[in-house]
């Protein structure tokens, strides 16, 4: 059996556990240093610090004011404090052991936290430290004395989840792979009456501020542009696929995609659509253009259905048809197998 020699009997915080090196020790002016709250608010030596949006380490001494210049390692291997938490869409996370080899982070904003390491990880308050070579015991308020490799690793996209969500309790998943689901679950607290929300990428986002007529906001904004020659090929600007692959597992419903629109404030709205499609731009006419395609290749279900309408009031269907060279007036076109069909359409009191 391999042995195991981070242990930290012995050790106090900030001890460093590797030797040094040449080209890693980085001089900063205290006043740019993000550290753990200290009553006299300067940085001590032995703490882990952030300087700017990426660059991290452990400063070697400490500083009595804010134009000290304090040296920073930037590498090395450090016994440092962390906390047993992984984001979780709340404040203050959910408590979770750390193994040997997670990634660390660091705190953006310390305000009086004497702690600023975790497991936590999104990029709207922490950014990446190093990594935890031994075990990490899950506590939100009780840190665990490790060997933590100091490296700074570029965010990747395992994860978006950029604000804190404290009015419900949502639980994000931060794996591109297989998810535990009985492990994410234990962090989580039942939600009112629709229970747990598992999410790999959610996001919330307030506008600080009104928009002004013609002033557009998008939560997600797509767009995918071909420059080159392309002799075939599909462009999506986004693709939305749920594959179902248990033939145990049972589901209320399968979406492919869901679409919700929800005016709490009763603001006022010169329209709404749960959906808008348009179709533009004045390249070669396709040979096959619509709104909708529908391909169902499944099993058949007892109910099939183009589309299906649950609507208290107002209208199912409007349409509003150019001229196709055929009576419009008072029906909407169909072409089913190359011939032109219509649905009448009836003025309804």
């Amino acid at each position: 059996m391999p042995v195991d020699v981070y242990v930290n009997t012995g050790q106090s915080a900030g001890e460093e556990a590797s030797s040094g090196g040449e080209g890693r020790v980085l001089t900063f002016a205290e006043s740019v240093l993000t550290h753990p709250y200290h009553s006299d608010g300067f940085v001590d030596g032995k703490d882990p610090v952030l300087i700017g949006n990426n660059t991290v380490g452990v400063a070697l001494k400490g500083a009595a004011a804010a134009t000290d210049m304090i040296a920073v390692d930037t590498e090395g291997i450090f016994w440092l404090n962390v906390l047993g938490t992984i984001s979780d869409g709340t404040n203050n996370g959910a408590a979770r052991a750390l193994a040997a080899g997670d990634p660390v982070y660091i705190q953006k904003v310390p305000s009086t936290d004497t702690y600023l390491l975790s497991g936590q990880d999104d990029p709207a308050n922490f950014v990446p430290f190093g990594y935890t070579l031994s075990t990490v015991t899950a506590s939100l308020t009780v840190p665990t004395l490790v060997a933590v490799k100091v490296h700074w690793d570029p965010i990747t996209l395992d994860q978006i989840c950029v604000g804190s969500l404290t009015l419900v309790n949502e639980v994000v998943v931060s794996q591109n792979h297989d998810i535990e689901i009985a492990a994410a679950r234990a962090v989580g607290e039942d939600q009112e009456s629709w229970g747990l929300d598992f999410s790999w990428m959610k996001c919330f986002i307030g506008l600080d501020g009104p928009l002004n007529v013609d002033e557009d906001f998008h939560g997600i904004y797509m767009r995918v542009e071909d420059k080159n020659a392309t002799t075939g090929g599909d462009l999506f600007a986004a693709r939305f696929q749920t594959h179902a692959n248990n033939a145990a597992g049972v589901w209320t419903r399968l979406y492919g995609q869901m679409i919700a629109i929800s005016n709490e404030a009763s603001a006022t709205v010169t329209e709404s659509f749960g959906l808008s499609v348009n179709m533009g731009g004045a390249g070669a006419a396709p040979a096959v253009q619509s709104v909708f395609q529908v391909m169902g290749d499944g099993t058949l279900g007892t109910l099939q259905s183009w589309f299906q309408t649950e609507i208290g009031r107002g209208a199912g269907l409007e349409a509003n048809v150019r001229s196709l060279n055929i009576n419009t007036t008072h029906q909407i076109p169909m072409n089913i197998n190359g011939v032109i069909y219509a649905i009448p359409v009836v003025a309804w009191n």
